[in-house]
């Protein structure tokens, strides 16, 4: 999103290199994200906002071969006389990913690059937090990307069960006081870091 409007693009067709803390140097592409149209909605004033995942060579290669070959597809096809939908059969036909837990070594990097002003005064930080697949799976016996998921949900809910977020509607974990939420996830497992001045993504 930039000043305020969509801006759609082939999708995986912007890709970057970082160096992430923990984690080394990675591809990033940039993606849709439920997030971004939140964020764009409530934070009007954000001249810019993006979203980066990172994929490694190989992953991308399967899911294109699997794309190209029709396993990718949400449409049902009949089958020896039984409808399917082939990516729910492909799913039946992977690991369970809970199963994943025990094998899966090495962090993640998760966090928000922000550039602008305070007090006057331009300035970029990097928040973000690098998690550990091993410890998570030591501590509740899943690995780090559902530890990281999970987290922040608890989070969420804990503060709305306490009062410390009560709105009556529906709303976003963005239209909240943040400050409770940052110190939940320094006491629950996903500590936070703030670097300043850090590199930028054109």
């Amino acid at each position: 999103m930039e000043n305020g409007k969509w801006i759609e693009i082939p999708a995986m067709s912007i890709k970057r290199e970082y160096d992430f803390e923990g984690v080394g140097k990675k591809d990033m592409y940039l993606l849709h994200h439920e997030e971004i149209e939140a964020l764009g909605r409530n934070m009007p004033e954000v001249k810019r906002i993006r979203f980066f995942m990172t994929f490694g060579q190989s992953y991308l290669d399967h899911m294109r071969c699997l794309e190209n070959v029709g396993m990718l597809s949400t449409t049902p096809i009949n089958y020896n006389g039984q409808e399917i939908v082939p990516i729910q059969f492909l799913k039946a036909l992977l690991p369970d990913p809970a199963s994943l837990g025990p094998r899966t070594k090495g962090k993640t990097n998760i966090g928000c690059i922000f550039t602008g002003k305070k007090d006057g005064k331009e300035r970029s930080i990097y928040i973000y937090n690098v998690c550990d697949h091993q410890e998570c799976y030591k501590e509740v016996g899943s690995q780090a990307i559902s530890y990281t998921t999970g987290v922040p949900a608890m989070i969420g809910a804990m503060l709305v069960a306490t009062g410390q977020w009560k709105k009556p509607g529906v709303f976003t974990t963005d239209e909240f006081d943040p400050d409770p939420y940052m110190e939940a996830l320094n006491k629950w497992g996903l500590p936070w870091k703030v670097e300043e001045n850090p590199v930028l993504v054109d």
